[in-house]
């Protein structure tokens, strides 16, 4: 009886484990999907940490530059209030907008102490922004330079550009704003903001504006373009030559020789008579 019940959990024992046995071929998909699985998830994971480091950097960004608008208001309170100056916040890019007559006379690209005055005060706040690029761009109106003026500037273009060099310049030697950081630009007439149809609006196209933007992005902007790859042009095909058919030479007429004519065949000889018997 033990024999029997020994032999009965022998066979439910190996019934059960057949169930737990899984064929090699399933065994190896389901490990291939396990493996997906985990790729796609560490995908998520790596997205999700980007995700996060962007936001970061971006609430970063806004605070410097909230913070670099509230010094720039502080600085320049008076000049604000007096419709001289104008601070404009437009995402990442802060423009300074100053007008003419606090920088320079008419026609002229000399700083006037005034505008000495102010541009100390901005230094004072761009120095220290060593991720941004300042960029000092001159504007005119559409007025032509007089006639007395044009040996030194013949047109706006070099009246703008005299202008925007003349600030960089001060904000390097005077301001302490490293060069590095510096540069200048040139519109001539070529991009207002009012029309140039009344003298308000002549007055508000002549100005310096003072840009500042984040390095990184003036660099993603200006970086050409990645090339195309190169496309691998496949050889033409190039046919085989056509074997050169094999001239048969001519066969050479052979020299028809015409036999010689047979000699005539000499007639036999006639035997002689035989002479007659005597009688």
């Amino acid at each position: 009886m033990k024999k029997i019940i020994l032999w009965v959990v022998i066979g439910v024992l190996s019934v059960a484990l057949a169930g737990c046995l899984v064929p090699a071929d399933k065994y190896n998909k389901l490990e291939e999907n396990y493996k997906l699985l985990q790729e796609k998830y560490s995908a998520c994971q790596k997205q999700a940490t980007d995700a996060e480091k962007q936001k970061t950097d971006l609430l970063a960004v806004q605070q410097q530059s909230k913070a670099t608008y509230d010094q720039f208001m502080n600085q320049l309170k008076k000049e604000i209030s007096e419709g001289q100056v104008a601070i404009q916040q437009y995402e990442n890019k802060l423009t300074v907008q100053v007008a003419e007559k606090i920088f320079f006379d008419s026609g002229k690209a000399t700083l006037k102490p005034g505008g000495k005055e102010v541009l100390k005060k901005v230094a004072a706040v761009i120095k220290g922004l060593s991720d941004k690029m300042v960029r000092v761009e001159g504007h005119t109106d559409n007025v032509k330079i007089a006639p007395a003026l044009r040996r030194s500037y013949p047109t706006n273009w070099e009246l703008s550009a005299a202008r925007a060099t003349t600030v960089v310049r001060f904000l390097q030697d005077a301001g302490g704003v490293p060069p590095t950081m510096l540069m200048a630009a040139a519109f001539s007439e070529y991009d207002p903001i009012a029309p140039n149809d009344t003298p308000a609006n002549k007055q508000k196209n002549r100005r310096i504006e003072i840009v500042l933007q984040n390095k990184d992005v003036l660099k993603r902007v200006e970086a050409p373009p990645a090339p195309a790859p190169a496309v691998k042009e496949t050889p033409a095909k190039t046919e085989a030559p056509a074997p050169a058919t094999k001239e048969t030479p001519a066969k050479k007429e052979e020299p028809t020789t015409t036999p010689a004519p047979k000699p005539a065949p000499k007639p036999a000889p006639k035997p002689a008579p035989k002479p007659a018997p005597t009688k």
